[in-house]
């Protein structure tokens, strides 16, 4: 975990040591996470067990006087948004309900922590606790919904911004208000800490979870709420915090990442038009205090269409295209086209790029009326067709097609082509593409406007 931590986001090598007695110099100050206190533990041990009662319930909250009161007092917050306050513990286990009273406990001392720790009310920080609870209360409804732990998704999700409190603590509270008063929340927060620090938020709190002993999951939960490298292998909690994490912001009309939120939901095996429900769900005072509709669903449906759609052709954008080119392989064969403007640099620097925009308008044209068609990248396209096409018929076409769209001299157009044939349903589509893409350079060596087939 400590590597991988360090992989993703740490310290450089030269001044690893250096941040991170920083770092950890900032988590002394803070002192023990009061998630593993031995009473809150008990009381949610009790809080799922069916077996046990109120009265135990309100026995163990009563041996601590701190927890007790934040329970009482969390119970009673406009956060929680309850019609009817409680005047005693009794009456607010009996309102909040005996099984909800171990997340809420939980949630109590997570506040009071967030609230108690030095230099709080600065820009850095903001209203971290009720983010927290959003976060916390929606990680744990998708974590539900996709058979994850919830209970785990949770904490994570209550803990997923720990590192806010670190960093200032480390570097200083005007250095991190700095930050936060440029770049409040979101993707652009953690590049400018990053760029700025050297380190984020994100990393910070990994660290100081795993100091903590929390479980594994949760604190790869944290390091990776904005995001993990390729490499690494990301658990269902950390997948259900980046959705909570993104559906808040969304929520709350803060940037977010929309291919993480994405890549999030896929991995749960939930779809994004779920994310209104689970809102509700999970924060039904928040959704409801709204005027009118909450503009999830608004704001879903953009991000699908962004998700599937390239900006300027309106082809499939090459995640989509993979996928959608995977499904269709997985029951049938065909043939992987990888098709390039030949010198499009070239057409951008003597006719400008609106004209290069219009020659990849034109493009995706001719090529989605020969296949399945997306957008990889840049000038680069692809095409997945359900024949083997033994004979190139499919890549003649298209290149007559674009000699035919472009026949002046003043702006003659020509495409080079590599293709890759599935003899079989269940081909692997990345193998495909890698012999695609090197028939491709052979064409372009044999003179472009040409195709290959792949060796």
């Amino acid at each position: 975990m400590v590597e991988k931590v360090n992989k993703m986001r740490g310290p450089g090598r030269d001044t690893a040591g250096t941040l991170d007695e920083r770092l950890d110099r900032a988590i002394d100050t803070l002192g023990e996470l009061p998630v593993l206190d031995r009473t809150l533990l008990r009381v949610r041990q009790l809080a799922d067990d069916p077996e046990s009662t109120t009265h135990e319930l309100v026995v163990a909250l009563e041996t601590d006087a701190n927890l007790a009161a934040n329970l009482l007092r969390f119970a009673n917050s406009a956060m929680t948004a309850r019609p009817v306050r409680a005047s005693s513990l009794h009456q607010a286990v009996t309102l909040v309900g005996r099984r909800a009273v171990g997340r809420i406990a939980l949630e109590a001392q997570v506040c009071s922590f967030f609230e108690r720790a030095p230099g709080g009310g600065g820009a850095a920080r903001g209203q971290l606790h009720i983010h927290a609870v959003q976060v916390g209360a929606c990680a744990a409804e998708f974590a539900r919904r996709a058979n994850s732990d919830s209970n785990a998704a949770h904490l994570a999700g209550l803990l997923h911004d720990l590192g806010k409190l670190v960093l200032p603590g480390a570097f200083g509270a005007e250095t991190l208000d700095a930050i936060a008063s440029t770049t409040p929340a979101g993707p652009a927060r953690v590049i400018v800490e990053r760029e700025t620090l050297g380190v984020d938020h994100a990393y910070a709190g990994a660290r100081f979870a795993r100091f903590s002993g929390l479980d594994r999951d949760v604190v790869d939960a944290i390091a990776y709420h904005h995001g993990a490298p390729g490499d690494v292998e990301v658990s269902k909690v950390a997948r259900c915090v980046q959705a909570a994490d993104a559906t808040v912001a969304l929520l709350n009309g803060h940037p977010t990442d929309d291919e993480l939120l994405h890549d999030a939901m896929d991995e749960l095996g939930l779809s994004p038009s779920l994310l209104e429900e689970v809102a509700s769900a999970a924060m039904p005072s928040v959704v409801a205090d709204r005027e009118g509709p909450s503009g999830l669903a608004d704001q879903v449906s953009r991000l699908e269409r962004e998700a599937r759609t390239d900006d300027l052709t309106d082809l499939a954008n090459r995640r989509y295209w993979s996928i959608s080119a995977r499904q269709r392989l997985d029951g049938h064969a065909g043939t992987v086209l990888i098709c390039d403007v030949d010198h499009f640099k070239r057409i951008n620097d003597f006719h400008g790029h609106h004209t290069g925009d219009f020659v990849l308008l034109e493009i995706a044209r001719i090529l989605g009326s020969h296949g399945m068609a997306g957008r990889l990248g840049g000038d680069e396209f692809a095409v997945l067709t359900s024949e083997p096409d033994p004979h190139g018929t499919v890549a003649t076409r298209v290149i007559g097609d674009v000699a035919r769209a472009f026949p002046g001299d003043e702006l003659r157009i020509s495409v080079s082509i590599g293709m890759a044939t599935a003899t079989r349903p269940g081909a692997d589509l990345s193998d495909l593409l890698k012999q695609a893409d090197a028939a491709l350079y052979d064409a372009k060596g044999a003179g472009r406007n040409t195709f290959r087939w792949a060796a």
